[in-house]
């Protein structure tokens, strides 16, 4: 037979059938090559068996335990049943969905945080010493794209340090997905309205001018971005995100044709439909991702 490399750990700790190990018997006795291999992975059996034997074992109900929770929690078809968040206010399902939110913020990458800061900082300030009756262009301007950057650096495909961990849990790609995008865009909706409260309080404008220069843009922008950067990738997302804030930033002037203009304009405008387009975007992206295959988006979020 062919050097039985891949049965000698199997063969140490003697975990293959008895015809097998006949057959890697056999081959041991002629090969001086296997043997020597043989032998690590028997010092290896024994390095491992002396730390479990450290350890106390696990009582003997825990086995039942584990089987009947599993059983618990699988469905009539056998798979697990993803929690629904419809237990009322207090109820273990709702602990679980502020538990699945808070761990969140510490597989978000710090630089995220930070990048958002540092432009909606700075936008705010330059929003303040414009002209009068600029400030809403200002903000209109940056909060979107703050929210796209961030929306695509913290949801896009394969940016889940703990992807092998969610995909082994019973956390659904929906639940895990859906706190994702609330957190970062919740903490960057709660900043946007911080700086505009700031700048109505300095009268660099109205309060609700501030507000509904950014919020209907702001919505397009992350739906956008979240949606090309969870089902393809984040390069893409931010992409078409960066194409369309420069296609804003070139509207009115003569860089552009006029029907690009009247295109572009009506996107930057707070209004029922464009929130309502933003909001089934992220919604259908939301119930599309667990039915895709692994391979085009499901891999940073699990099952």
């Amino acid at each position: 037979m062919t050097h039985p490399s891949d049965l000698l750990a199997a063969y140490a700790a003697d975990t293959i059938s008895a015809d097998r190990a006949d057959s890697v018997a056999r081959h041991l006795a002629e090969c001086s090559g296997c043997t020597a291999e043989l032998a690590a992975w028997r010092r290896v059996a024994d390095a491992v068996g002396d730390r479990v034997a450290a350890f106390a074992a696990p009582p003997a109900r825990l086995r039942d335990t584990l089987l009947a929770r599993l059983a618990s929690v699988r469905g009539a078809a056998g798979a697990p049943v993803v929690p629904r968040y419809a237990a009322p206010l207090g109820g273990a399902a709702w602990r679980r969905a502020v538990r699945i939110l808070a761990a969140q913020r510490r597989l978000v990458d710090r630089r995220t945080w930070l990048v958002a800061a540092v432009v909606l900082a700075v936008g705010a300030a330059v929003a303040g010493w414009s002209p009068p009756g600029t400030s809403e262009q200002v903000l209109a301007i940056v909060v979107p794209l703050v929210a796209a950057l961030g929306v695509a650096g913290a949801c896009g495909n394969g940016t889940d340090p703990a992807d092998e961990l969610v995909a082994a849990s019973l956390t659904g790609v929906r639940a895990v997905l859906l706190a994702r995008l609330t957190l970062v865009l919740g903490a960057i909706l709660g900043a946007a309205s911080v700086a505009s409260l700031g700048l109505a309080w300095v009268d660099a404008g109205a309060p609700l001018g501030l507000f509904a220069a950014w919020l209907g843009p702001m919505a397009l922008l992350s739906a956008v971005s979240f949606a090309l950067s969870v089902l393809w990738r984040p390069a893409v997302g931010i992409g078409v995100a960066m194409a369309l804030w420069v296609l804003r930033l070139l509207a009115g002037g003569n860089a552009l044709d006029g029907t690009v203009d009247r295109l572009v304009e009506p996107l930057w405008r707070t209004s029922g439909p464009l929130l309502l387009t933003a909001a089934l975007l992220m919604a259908g992206t939301v119930l599309l991702l667990p039915h895709l295959p692994a391979a085009v988006g499901r891999r940073a979020y699990g099952r």
